[in-house]
């Protein structure tokens, strides 16, 4: 743990290393304070996210916290924390202190190569606010925390023309033993490149080392290292109208005989065009074939599309994707983890209906089949915000999950009412 832990205060060093030693003595410089703080009061008819027996209470929880900036002209830098108390009105058993900080970067290091460097941290017991539980996987209020580090270069040459490279690191922990502790590396580069106004291309390159650990006496996930390329032939019809046809190529090697190992060949063809700065849209179709080691191959069509509209006082967003996923991030091994063939859709829509009165909703819903089962998650919700007074703001907000298997194991629906009361300024030098 503590190495893991030392491995998160890397990234923080080389932020401040390259602020003290890459910015221009008597460079202008804006600082920026934001301190904040919101009260919520949070009805949920199914805290421990289970099919029967179901668990109400309400929730009430304070989060004091501060955002801190700096600004110069080839430099940014943001930091921010937030501590949030939770308590309960019935099960003080979960009572928690849970913890948000993120740290942005960004530093020119010459002209047109520039340095960039995220971080996000996340200590929680409330499985739906994990960002990495895409298919809904976690259920219990067993605590867990996950840390996102992701450090890149990238060099603009020419009008369009841009190489990038980088290292994302991700770990994750939890207290509940049953699900596994992850350790991910993602080196990382693209090149886009255009031989002329209408006529393009794009390379992409990805390397994953995964390795899983437990606490019990169970096997974990078993680790494995994984590569990823692709390449596109970019096509300019108009300056608003773009089509492009891709290769992709992935391949799984583990370290034990099962899960087994394979390759995945995916090809596509799509398109993105701009009606205008407000209205835009965005499709593409193709076809995978996943080469087994073992069993017979697998294949399927693969597909997405979206729409955004943005209007004077809001904006819309609605579209759909599918085809294959491995999710490597997930917790825990089991009928719903790993490689599935998916499709799912969604929309989200924000209109001010007042001067700084803004209602909201959003649903998505995404359905994975695996070998031995099926899944399918939704979930939904809507909310009205009132900002007043320029430094308050009050929040109501409906929310709804629905998860579902074809086996019956693990399915949940929850119902959330939550009131958060909110405040925040800026203070600048």
């Amino acid at each position: 743990m503590k190495k893991r832990l030392s491995k998160c205060k890397v990234a923080y060093f080389i932020a401040g290393l390259i602020l003290s030693t890459g910015t221009p003595a008597g460079a202008q410089t804006r600082i920026e304070v934001t301190p904040m703080i919101t009260v919520s009061e949070t009805y949920d008819d199914n805290i421990f996210l289970t099919k029967d027996n179901k668990v109400s209470d309400w929730i009430t929880v304070v989060t004091p916290g501060i955002s801190m900036g700096l600004v110069q002209e080839h430099t940014n830098l943001q930091v921010r924390y937030a501590p949030s108390f939770y308590r309960y009105a019935d099960r003080d058993d979960q009572d928690i202190t849970a913890h948000s900080a993120g740290l942005t970067f960004g530093q020119d290091l010459a002209q047109g190569l520039r340095f960039n460097l995220t971080e996000t941290y996340l200590k929680s017991n409330d499985p739906l606010e994990d960002p990495q539980n895409i298919q809904g996987l976690r259920q219990t209020r067993n605590e867990y925390w996950t840390n996102v580090a992701d450090a890149s270069l990238s060099y603009i040459f020419g009008a369009e023309n841009r190489v990038n490279a980088g290292y994302r690191y991700n770990i994750y922990e939890n207290d509940q033993i049953t699900l596994d502790d992850s350790e991910i590396q993602n080196p990382y580069a693209s090149l886009t490149y255009w031989l002329d106004v209408r006529n393009g291309a794009e390379i992409t390159y990805g390397y994953t080392d995964a390795e899983y650990t437990r606490d019990d006496n169970l096997f974990a996930e078993s680790d494995y290292t994984a590569h990823s390329a692709g390449i596109r032939y970019l096509r300019r019809f108009t300056p608003n109208s773009t089509g492009y046809a891709g290769y992709n190529y992935a391949t799984y090697d583990y370290e034990r005989i099962l899960p087994q190992d394979f390759d995945v060949h995916g090809g596509l063809v799509g398109l993105d065009h701009s009606f205008s700065p407000e209205y835009t849209v965005s499709a593409s179709v193709g076809y995978f074939i996943r080469v087994n080691d073992i069993t017979d191959n697998e294949d399927g069509p693969t597909y997405s599309a979206s729409l955004t509209r943005n209007f004077a006082r809001g904006n819309f967003t609605v579209g759909g994707d599918g085809g294959w996923s491995y999710e490597n991030l997930q917790q825990g091994a089991g009928l719903t983890s790993g490689f599935s063939e998916y499709y799912g859709g969604y929309v989200n829509a924000r209109y001010e209906i007042f001067e700084r009165v803004n209602i909201y909703g959003g649903l998505s819903y995404r359905h994975d089949k695996y070998t031995l089962d099926s899944s399918d998650y939704f979930r939904g919700n809507c909310g009205v915000r009132w900002e007043f007074l320029q430094y308050f703001f009050a929040a109501l907000d409906y929310s709804y999950v629905d998860r579902s298997l074809d086996l019956g194991f693990d399915e949940y629906t929850g119902n959330r009412i939550m009131l958060t009361l909110g405040a925040s300024k800026l203070f600048q030098w």
